[in-house]
């Protein structure tokens, strides 16, 4: 009888454990879903909506044999120390740094910049009729910068809050090295007193610009509050709703971002 109850017991752990390193490997190189949580993706993802995620797309990016695209929705870890971005885990209770679900607004090589609301690529508006239709997004403006007598100042992130080049914390200093060159005519300004104005980010290689498509005034915390991030931050692309069963959709591209 001793044996038979030792056999029994080994042999469920052999199962558990094999049920255990089968769901590992699924859900780290096949696919995985992702929960909802919060408003950050209104009006196109609502909270207590799961999303279905291919995660072999993730290991094709990091081979070089795909590319992340303007308008895909990523499953983004935002850098260590973002306000905000710590959870707390059921019932257990131990802390941990959350993922976030953000849109992918510029890539490595673009220029970003929003004013009055407005997001700038390269130069030009994105038309973001899948926000607008439904949204008034909040007049925010990003990155707002300040140079006296021809050296920065001051950084602005998303809560307003100001940053001295010497201030700026571990996840911001990548941000700081994205800044455009201010143009002849804001430099000339800063000749005569501290002159701020709104900036542009030229993205380096391997960054990405993030943004929640809930831009109403304290709608979505992203790359405006913690700064572009790298691509080993983006643990794969968002491509269908699954749940609630009602609520079954794809997850396009916007128009706007088409052709870009």
């Amino acid at each position: 009888m001793h044996r038979f109850l030792d056999y029994l017991f080994k042999e469920w752990f052999r199962q558990v454990g094999e049920a255990l390193l089968l769901a590992f490997l699924v859900t780290t190189f096949l696919f995985t879903t992702v929960g909802v949580v919060g408003s950050s993706m209104n009006p196109t993802l609502l909270n207590g909506e799961r999303v279905f995620v291919p995660k072999y797309e993730t290991w094709l990016v990091r081979f070089g044999l795909m590319q992340w695209r303007r308008g895909e929705i990523a499953i983004v870890k935002p850098p260590e120390g973002t306000p905000n971005a710590v959870a707390q885990f059921p019932v257990l209770g131990f802390q941990f740094r959350a993922f976030f679900i953000k849109r992918i607004i510029g890539l490595p090589g673009d220029e970003v910049s929003l004013r009055e609301g407005v997001v700038y690529l390269n130069g030009k508006p994105l038309n973001e009729v899948h926000i607008t239709a439904s949204l008034s997004p909040y007049p925010d403006s990003y990155p707002v910068v300040c140079y006296e007598n021809e050296r920065l100042t001051a950084l602005f992130t998303q809560q307003q809050v100001r940053f001295t080049p010497e201030q700026l914390p571990e996840y911001l200093k990548p941000t700081l090295q994205m800044l455009a060159p201010p143009s002849p005519q804001d430099l000339a300004k800063s000749l005569a007193g501290e002159h701020c104005f709104t900036g542009s980010l030229k993205l380096k290689p391997g960054y990405y610009f993030v943004m929640g498509d809930n831009r109403t005034f304290g709608g979505s915390e992203d790359s405006r509050t913690f700064g572009p991030v790298p691509t080993e931050a983006i643990a794969g692309r968002a491509n269908a709703v699954w749940w609630p069963l009602n609520r079954i959709r794809g997850l396009d591209i916007p128009e706007g971002f088409k052709g870009l």
